[in-house]
Order: structure tokens, then sequence, then C-alpha cells
């Protein structure tokens, strides 16, 4: 399990890398992983998920030389294709049982409510990606909120009505993104690897544990598993509400609350516990690189001194 979740590691940090790649910027792979390692912690430490992309979009900008606007627009469709794959993984998974009748019209109808609303968000995130302007007066209001983190990072960058700068890089690297199709391509499967090794995490916990389940019901507890993490709720890690969705969803295929609680909390381990000291020794590198003195300033909307 271990080893699956190191493969893990290096499947999340190929996708991205393949997309930077596609925007035009070249970084060393080692740095993208060592990226991506500092943005879990921050995630597993910080009130929301929403700091591991904030993380990547940082710091990816500042490796790379991309704007802050064209780093954004990586991490955004890295994130766009891995919930397009496991959203994909799961309505086959839904279709198989349902074909196979292990499961009744209306569990799947109760169990297609969050793959339903992920969809609808997905739709919108598209929308605005391919026609950011329609969220610039609300990232106005974000760019003069997040002014004093922008100020501590970038010593005195003005960040009011920068707005219509960060949607075209955004838009236009978005776009360049798009027209690679290999690097789309290679990207998505990368995700979908990803994927994998976080379902056969689960299967193998549970297997260990000699409960009878079916790959089919393990894609389905993780799909509604990531979906819950991927809910900006401020807890962080989303320790405890993981461990109930996983734990809800098995029991749902007749699986004993104990042994779906002990499959969660042991897969847990292997997932987060575990990951704490590789992913904290990288959050603690490049946040003293980030703000140690002698550090050059992060292009973050092209604004300088």
């Amino acid at each position: 399990m271990v080893g699956l979740q190191l493969l893990s590691f290096t499947f999340y940090a190929s996708a991205w890398y393949l997309l930077i790649r596609a925007a035009g910027y070249r970084i060393p792979f080692p740095t993208c992983q060592g990226i991506t390692f500092a943005s879990i912690f921050m995630s597993y430490t910080m009130p929301s998920g929403i700091f591991l992309e904030a993380t990547r979009c940082i710091l990816g900008s500042r490796e790379s030389g991309m704007k802050l606007g064209e780093s954004t627009a990586t991490v955004i469709l890295h994130r766009i294709l891995y919930i397009v794959g496991f959203l994909v993984s799961t309505a086959l998974a839904l279709l198989a049982l349902l074909i196979a009748g292990g499961m009744t019209s209306i569990a799947l109808l109760e169990l297609s409510v969050l793959p339903i609303t992920a969809v609808a968000g997905l739709i919108l995130l598209l929308y605005l990606s391919l026609d950011p302007k329609k969220i610039k007066p609300l990232l106005d209001r974000i760019l003069k909120l997040a002014q004093p983190i922008v100020r501590l990072i970038q010593k005195e960058a003005i960040v009011e009505g920068k707005a219509d700068q960060f949607l075209q890089e955004y838009h236009f690297s978005f776009r360049k993104m798009l027209s690679s199709k290999r690097s789309l391509s290679m990207s998505f499967i990368s995700s979908i690897g990803d994927w994998g090794c976080s379902v056969a995490i689960l299967w193998i916990v549970l297997v260990s544990m000699d409960a009878n389940v079916s790959l089919w019901v393990v894609m389905i507890t993780m799909a509604l598993g990531k979906m819950i993490q991927l809910t900006p709720i401020a807890v962080p890690g989303m320790i405890g509400i993981y461990e109930a969705a996983i734990t809800t969803a098995l029991a749902l295929f007749a699986i004993p609350i104990p042994v779906a609680a002990s499959a969660a909390l042991l897969s847990r381990i292997v997932t987060s516990w575990l990951d704490l000291p590789v992913t904290g020794f990288a959050a603690y590198h490049y946040g003293f690189k980030l703000l140690s003195p002698g550090s050059s300033n992060i292009p973050t909307l092209n604004v300088g001194a």
C-alpha cells in the first residue's frame, strides 16, 4: 500500500507536469513533485483543500516562470481532468453493478446525487474557464481581500485592478493547453493512474480483512470519498468527515460497519499519516525558500516593486 501511495504521488505530479509543458514552460520533474508534496501537506494542516491548489499556483509560478494566471490555469485543468477521470470510472462501476443486479434502481438514484452535483460543478468550471471574464467582479474582490497575503510574498505588489490581466493570462494558457491533444491525453492517463492507486489501496485493505467486496463497490466508495474531500469545508485534511463518508458508503453495500470503519481508518493511515513527514519536509523547504529575505519576487501578477 505504501508503494501504491508513492506511485500515486508520481502520477499526480506527472499529470500536472505535462500540463505545465503544454503551456510552454519547463520545470524539472523533481521540483514539480516537491511542490505537490508541499501542497498536500497544506491540505492536511489548513482548514480547506483550497490551500492545496493555491500552494501549487504560487509555487508553480515561482519555479517555472509562469505568470499567476497561467499557473492557475494548469492547476485548474489538472483538477478538471482528475474529476472527469473518476466520474467516468464511477459511472462505469454503477452501470456494471446495475446490470449484474448488485444494486436497485433506488440505490442507484441515491448514490448518483453526489456525482450529478460534481458533474454540474465541472460544467460550470469549464464554462468559466473558457469565458473567464464573467467572474471579473468576483476576482477583483478576491484580489483585494488577498492583498495582505500577496504583499507577504511579493513586496510592494499592487493587486487592485489586476483582474483583467490575470484572466487574460488564464484564458490564453487554458486554451493553449487544450490545443495540445497529446499532452492532454497523457495528463488524463496519469490522472487515471493516480485515481486507480487510491482505489487499489482501499481494495487491498478490505481484501486483507477478508471482506467479500466487489472492485466496483470500492470504486464507487472511493469516488464518494473523493467528492467529499473536494468539498471546501473548513476541516484540515477532512479528518473524520472522509472516514465517515467511506464507512457509510461501504455500509450501503452490506459491509459490516466495524469492518468498513476499520478499512477507512487503515487506508487513511497510508494515505495521510505516513505522508506527513515527506510532505512536511517539502512544505518546510518551499516555505523557507518563499519567505527568506534573499528570495526573488514571485511573478504573482506581473507587477514589480
